[in-house]
């Protein structure tokens, strides 16, 4: 049962608005789509889909004659039972152009390990590591790419010249998911250049996102 919750296509700035405010990372990523929760007319999560990674771009698939998007932010604050993974499989049902390829991470410094991927039916490929350090900046760890987004075009050199703390990142369990028919399903399949593995399994938690965010349902959070 879904009590009331639909899925709308919602604007970068809606989606902003929570990525900001609730989102551990409190940064909005590379946007090509959002969608909203919907839930007693106000907005009660986000996800975003966004720009994969360069390498991973060029590395995932054998191939690839496909979109490839990366869902890049989820953010949920309803209470109710399985509304990430209800905001999750209908934004995927209603991603468009198909056929395409979408990839997703679940930070395993945040004791997540993809319960909502696993409960929408994704493939696990694995952890992996993106990069071999992060920066301590006002104590707050920070990727190498923000680094490089501020102009620092060494981050390693600089954190060395300037007393910057590194620390080892933990890694990130990677999933995959594929929209289409089912001929596109196994045609992107067996363009993977990953195998699958078991899902892995963790202690469910759940970070302190802050206060309650209102935001009403309005027809302006929806527009282009």
């Amino acid at each position: 049962m879904n009590h009331g919750m639909s899925v709308e296509i919602a604007s970068r700035s809606v989606c902003d608005l929570f990525v900001s405010a609730k989102h551990y990372s409190r940064s909005p990523s590379i946007f090509w789509r959002g969608f909203a929760l919907i839930e007693d007319c106000t907005v009660q999560g986000v996800c975003v889909f966004g720009q994969p990674s360069p390498a991973l771009q060029q590395f995932a698939f054998r191939g690839r004659d496909f979109s490839f998007y990366e869902l890049s932010r989820l953010v949920v604050q309803s209470k109710t039972k399985n509304a990430a993974s209800f905001l999750v499989g209908n934004a995927l049902r209603m991603l468009r152009p198909t056929p395409c390829a979408v990839v997703s991470f679940a930070d395993s410094s945040m004791g997540h390990c993809g319960y909502v991927y696993q409960a929408t039916n994704w493939f696990y490929t694995g952890a992996t590591v993106s990069h071999d350090h992060l920066y301590l900046l006002d104590g707050k760890a920070t990727h190498p790419m923000t680094l490089r987004d501020m102009g620092i075009t060494d981050p390693m050199a600089w954190a060395r010249a300037n007393g910057i703390e590194t620390i080892k990142p933990a890694p990130k369990h990677r999933y995959f998911y594929f929209c289409g028919n089912r001929r596109d399903k196994g045609h992107m399949l067996d363009c993977l250049a990953y195998p699958f593995f078991a899902y892995p399994k963790c202690p469910p938690s759940r970070y302190d996102d802050g206060d309650h965010l209102l935001v009403r349902s309005q027809p302006w959070l929806f527009e282009f």
